[in-house]
Order: structure tokens, then C-alpha cells, then sequence
């Protein structure tokens, strides 16, 4: 036999030829299953080569997925609290911004950034998605809109900016975050927090698939750590549903007190009348003029200087006449009577057309400048008492009120009203020291079926008590004067446990026919912001009428059911 070293030059080719063969053929078999001639002759599996085990490690290690880290991270994400340095260009102000107004302390502020050469406190960022520019996340709005302003003067210190990036959290947040820190600030209007909760409330519904109540809202916005409060709250839904006309000159003290009172008479007054419609239209007439007045005053400050600016403000009485005098026209009612039934509704919801157009201003005075307003008595259900079985005797019985103490007390009533519900349960009774008394409600969680929330179910279980108190109603020695279809008669009638039990139920206690009234019901009421001065400004008019007629106050006072 021949080496290989003896082999021709064609043996050696076709002997190499061979080789490469048997290589490819052992290169494609599968090392684990056997060849057909094994199978027939049931040999075992040829073992592998040095070279067939590299050539098979190498292809078994094409199969493997890869173990970087980095593998499943989309390079464009952010990275909340990284630092990053920004073209100017990349940056836009915030778009859902909820102060529309410039900034008052625009100049200082552009002096400081000329000064300084770059913005010191470091602006936090965000944006939708890459493919947009960002922006501001929670304020720096007004530094943005400066830095690019200096950069389009020629100032290259503003070219890129070194700001913080927040991987993006949601339209709704983001909204929050920009009032929260307006709010901090204290530079922002009713009307633009009234735009950015309208706002917040969109996005947070879209993004959520869910309604919100104002409720809901409330306690959403609380928990993003807004706490306006359910009143303030309802203050801002209203001011968007119904005043966006004058929506920019409202201040919250004057929706909140005069003019939401005033317009939410007049709607239900269009309702009871059928005439909704036209008198939604009436209103937003009104609006419209006095907001293009404002808007016209606006407009001619920009041409001033700043000392001989007129400041543009709304004119709230003359407001709430306009609207009465629309409202009269569309009703067919007279003009001087609107005042007194507006207080009617507000404090009797459930008065008939026919009651209403009954209701007549009491005889103005020629000496006073009053406005005039009608008689408590006419304006809650007519409601009187029975004199023939009465036990005060005729001697006893307190005079008729006067006129001007009932515009007072009227006065009086609608502002705690405004502040805290309480039409439900008010009653008139002339028959009683003050003229009223309070009934038991339905429910101290809502007013006519709507809930009125936790904070005003407290304030209305705070104030039953105290009126109820003070009204004269826990003394037996009016208990006669109470009517009868009333359900502080029929309880009273059932015994001392029907009336303990509706007492508690009102969230007060009864005991041995006597209202316990405690430090924690006046303290609730004088402590809070808007309820407090209502509550006084009535105390105070009830005391004045207590000195000028001591004489209704020398009835002895007698416990129930004693």
C-alpha cells in the first residue's frame, strides 16, 4: 500500500476530494439520531471528531438569546431625575398651562436670568413621546418662554439648558402638578384654576374610562393634593357650566357668596316658569355685555402707561340687577320684586308659580336706601301658626317682626344658606321669638336627594342644633306654635323617644326633653372660613333684635315633655 507521501498528484486531489465529502456529510447528519445504515445493522452513534464538536458548539451557540441588560429598553425613554442638557429648541412652554395671564414678576425675572446666565433652579421636564419637543412639568413655564426669548435676542448662554427629565406620567398629572404649583405661588385666578380642574377632570375621565361626580372629583384632586373643598369645587364646575362669558373678572369670594345664589335662583325660577331656556339666553346677554365691556378696558391698557391703567373689574351688583331685570321681563314679574323672590327660592325651593307671583316687596321707606325685601313670612310656604290653640296668651304672644328686622334676618339666612344648605329645614313661624324654626330633614347627607358631601353634612349636623336652640322650638312653652303637618309636631306628638331618636338622627342628641348643643357644634361653625362669618353676621342680627324687643324674651323656659 502506498503513503500518502508516494500517491500521484491526481490520487492525492481525488483522496482530498474524499475527505471534504465525508466532512460535509457528517457535518449536516443530527449527532444525536442514527444514520440509516446504524439503523438497519443497530450500531450505536458515531461519535464525534475534535472538529465536528467545535463546528457543533459553534452552531448551538447561534440559538442562545442574548443576555444584555439593555436588550428590552427603548433608548428614547426617560429616566425620571436624570440630568440632561437641552437645546432651547427642544423646550416649549407647557400647552394646558392653567395660568393664561403673564406673570407678574415676568421682568424681575428676565433681569435675574440676564444676570445670572442661566436658570438656578432647575427645571423639571417631560413630553408625550419622542417624537415631540418637552416641556415644563410643574412650572418653569415663564423661565422657558425667557430663556428663548434671550436666546432669539443673542444671548448663547440660553442656547441649551440643563434640566431634569420625567418619564411621562399622563396628561392629568402633569395638569395637577402645574396647579399645585401655581397654587403655591399664590399668583393665580378663580377663573384659571377653574380652566385647569375642567381640564384635569377631562383627562383624568379619558384616561381612567370613568365619570367623575363632583364628589369624586373632589376627593381625586385631594388625593393629587389639591384641597379645594367640595364647596370651591362646585364653585368651579358651576362658573364653567354657566359664566364663561365673565369667567376671567369672577373673584372667588363673589361666586361663592353673591353670584352662584343669585344665578341658581334664577334657573330654578325658569324651570318652575318652563321657560329654561330663555332665560339661560336672557343671562348670557348680560354676560356677554359686560364682558366685552372688560375685555374693551383690557384691551385699552395695553396703549398706557402703567400708572394710568384702569383696572378691569367686574361689576357685581350692577350685574346681579341686570339679571334680575332680564329675568322679571322674560317671567312676566315686577322688577321690584325680584330681590324678594330670588331670597324665596333660595330659601323655599319647592314654592308653586302661583306663590311666587304673590310675593310683593315690603313698602320702600322714602328715607331709607334699603333695597327692598319681602316679610320672612312670605317667603317660606306661608307657613302659621294657630293662635286659638296656643298656650301663650294674647299678652305673651311676640309682636309681628318689623319690616326692617325681616329684611335682616332675610339677608342674614341667604348668606349662611350661600354658605352652608340649609333651605330644606328652615321654616317661618311668626308665632316664635325670631319667626323661624327648623324642622327635622330628610337626610343631613343631602338636599333634596343631591349629596352635599362630607364637610357640609358636618356644618348643617353643627348648625340644626344651635338654630333649633335659639329659635325658641325645645321651649314648651311654644310647643303649641309649631304646625302641625310639621315633622317636629308629629314627632313630638309620638313622645319623648320618637323625638329623641329623629334628634339623633339629625345628628344630635336629645335628653330628658332637652337638646344638648356642645362646644364642638360652635366651634365647627365659627372655625370655618366661609360658614363663620355667615354664622355671626345672623348672630349678630338676631342680638339686635333681642335688645331692641326684650319683651319676647321674658317667656320662661320650659323642657319637653317635662
Amino acid at each position: 500500500m502506498r503513503t500518502p507521501g508516494s500517491l500521484t498528484a491526481a490520487q492525492r486531489a481525488a483522496s482530498l476530494r474524499q475527505q471534504a465529502a465525508d466532512t460535509a456529510a457528517a457535518n449536516t447528519a443530527t449527532p444525536t439520531q442514527p444514520t440509516p445504515q446504524d439503523s438497519m445493522t443497530g450500531a450505536t452513534e458515531k461519535p464525534l471528531n475534535a472538529n465536528e464538536k467545535r463546528v457543533q458548539a459553534a452552531r448551538e451557540a447561534l440559538k442562545v438569546s442574548t443576555n444584555n441588560a439593555t436588550a428590552n429598553i427603548d433608548p428614547m425613554d426617560e429616566v425620571d431625575g436624570s440630568i440632561t442638557i437641552l437645546s432651547i429648541n427642544d423646550i416649549v412652554t407647557y400647552s394646558h398651562n392653567p395660568r393664561s395671564k403673564p406673570n407678574s414678576k415676568r421682568a424681575e425675572i428676565k433681569a435675574s436670568l440676564q444676570a445670572e446666565g442661566r436658570i438656578t433652579n432647575t427645571i423639571t421636564v417631560t413630553r408625550r413621546s419622542p417624537k415631540e419637543k418637552y416641556f415644563p412639568y410643574g412650572g418653569g413655564n415663564t423661565r422657558v418662554e425667557l430663556c428663548k426669548e434671550l436666546f432669539a435676542e443673542g444671548d448663547e448662554r440660553f442656547a441649551t439648558l440643563h434640566v431634569l427629565t420625567k418619564k411621562w406620567p399622563g396628561e392629568a398629572a402633569v395638569i395637577t402638578a402645574h396647579l399645585s404649583e401655581n397654587d403655591n405661588r399664590g399668583d393665580i385666578s378663580f377663573w384659571e384654576r377653574t380652566q385647569g380642574v375642567v381640564k384635569f377632570k377631562s383627562e383624568y375621565q379619558a384616561e381612567n374610562k370613568a365619570q367623575l361626580s363632583v364628589n369624586e372629583l373632589n376627593k381625586v384632586l385631594k388625593a393629587s393634593g389639591l384641597n379645594y373643598g367640595i364647596k370651591m369645587v362646585q364653585n368651579f364646575i358651576f362658573a364653567h357650566e354657566y359664566l364663561s362669558l365673565i369667567g376671567p373678572w369672577i373673584k372667588a369670594e363673589e361666586i361663592n357668596s353673591i353670584i352662584r345664589p343669585v344665578v341658581s335662583s334664577l334657573f330654578d325660577l325658569g324651570t318652575k316658569f318652563d321657560k329654561s331656556d330663555e332665560v339661560k339666553n336672557a343671562l348670557d346677554e348680560i354676560m356677554l355685555m359686560h364682558g366685552q365691556d372688560l375685555e374693551s378696558t383690557e384691551l385699552a391698557n395695553k396703549d398706557k402707561e402703567p400708572a394710568s391703567r384702569q383696572e378691569p373689574r367686574l361689576d357685581v351688583q350692577g350685574l346681579i340687577t341686570d339679571f334680575q331685570t332680564v329675568v322679571a321681563k322674560v317671567l312676566k314679574l315686577q322688577v321690584d320684586n325680584m330681590p324678594a323672590v330670588i331670597q324665596a327660592v333660595t330659601l323655599t325651593p319647592n314654592l308653586s308659580i302661583e306663590e311666587i307671583q304673590q310675593i310683593k316687596a315690603v313698602e320702600k321707606d322714602p328715607k331709607s336706601k334699603q333695597p327692598q325685601q319681602s316679610p320672612i313670612g312670605g317667603m317660606l310656604t306661608g307657613v302659621k301658626g294657630k293662635s286659638s290653640a296656643s298656650t301663650i296668651t294674647d299678652q305673651q304672644a311676640p309682636k309681628s317682626n318689623t319690616a326692617e328686622f325681616e329684611k335682616q334676618l332675610i339677608a342674614a339666612f341667604s348668606i349662611l344658606n350661600a354658605a352652608v344648605p340649609i333651605a330644606d329645614f328652615l321654616k317661618t313661624d311668626p308665632q316664635l321669638p325670631y319667626g323661624f324654626f327648623v324642622d327635622f330633614p330628610a337626610s343631613m347627607d343631602s338636599v333634596e336627594g343631591k349629596p352635599v358631601g362630607d364637610e357640609m353634612a358636618g356644618l348643617r349636623e353643627a348648625l340644626w342644633p344651635v338654630l333649633a336652640s335659639m329659635s325658641g322650638q325645645a321651649n314648651e312653652a311654644f310647643a303649641q306654635a309649631i304646625p302641625d303637618n310639621s315633622s317636629w309636631a308629629l314627632t313630638r306628638a309620638q313622645g319623648l323617644e320618637a323625638m329623641s331618636a329623629s334628634c339623633i338622627a339629625a345628628g344630635v342628641a336629645m335628653r330628658n326633653g332637652l337638646i344638648y348643643v356642645t362646644s364642638m357644634h360652635v366651634w365647627m361653625l365659627m372655625s370655618h372660613a366661609v360658614v363663620g362669618p355667615a354664622f355671626m353676621s345672623l348672630m349678630k342680627v338676631l342680638s339686635e333684635h333681642h335688645v331692641s324687643d326684650p319683651a319676647k324674651f321674658q317667656i320662661s323656659f320650659k323642657k319637653l315633655f317635662s
